[in-house]
């Protein structure tokens, strides 16, 4: 039992990173990290080592995340958390009109693409984890990545 609340105290912040990234929503975040370590226990005995049990955590999270989406078919903008600081009103208006139009590019992106950007952007995921998780090699992680933001690039680019 203390090995497993090692995992838990060990990878906690780190799958609850990963689930904010996915989620952008900190109590949905909270909800998908508890579930992931609750199916993890539970499964602990099918983790083989054959990757990082970072990976095997962000796996799981992943399905639980998917999972949830699943059952709820929704997905909107306005759910999203405030994802700047409120120090200068008008600096941070403006920045914040400007993370909702990139998140709002954002979710209109093709899976893969959308995940990656979210693990990267605001998961700061290496892209190491980012390629174990997809089961990929490491410089797909990296264009896929590029290749996400540069879709939104454009697509704000014809907006303005």
């Amino acid at each position: 039992m203390d090995d497993l609340e090692k995992m838990c105290n060990l990878h906690y912040k780190y799958v609850k990173s990963y689930a904010l990234s996915l989620c952008l929503n900190e109590t949905v975040a909270e909800d998908i990290t508890q579930e992931t370590f609750y199916k993890a226990i539970k499964k602990i005995d099918t983790f083989k080592n054959e990757c990082k049990i970072e990976t095997w955590l962000c796996s799981i999270a992943r399905n639980v995340f998917f999972n949830s989406k699943r059952n709820k078919q929704t997905e909107n903008i306005s759910d999203y958390p405030n994802l700047v600081s409120e120090s200068n009103l008008e600096e941070n208006a403006i920045k914040n009109e400007h993370v909702k139009r990139i998140l709002a590019e954002a979710v209109k992106l093709e899976t893969p693409y959308k995940e990656v950007f979210y693990m990267k952007t605001l998961g700061d995921m290496p892209y190491s984890i980012i390629a174990e998780v997809f089961s990929k090699k490491e410089n797909w992680a990296r264009v896929t990545y590029f290749r996400a933001k540069k879709q939104i690039e454009e697509r704000m680019s014809e907006i303005e």
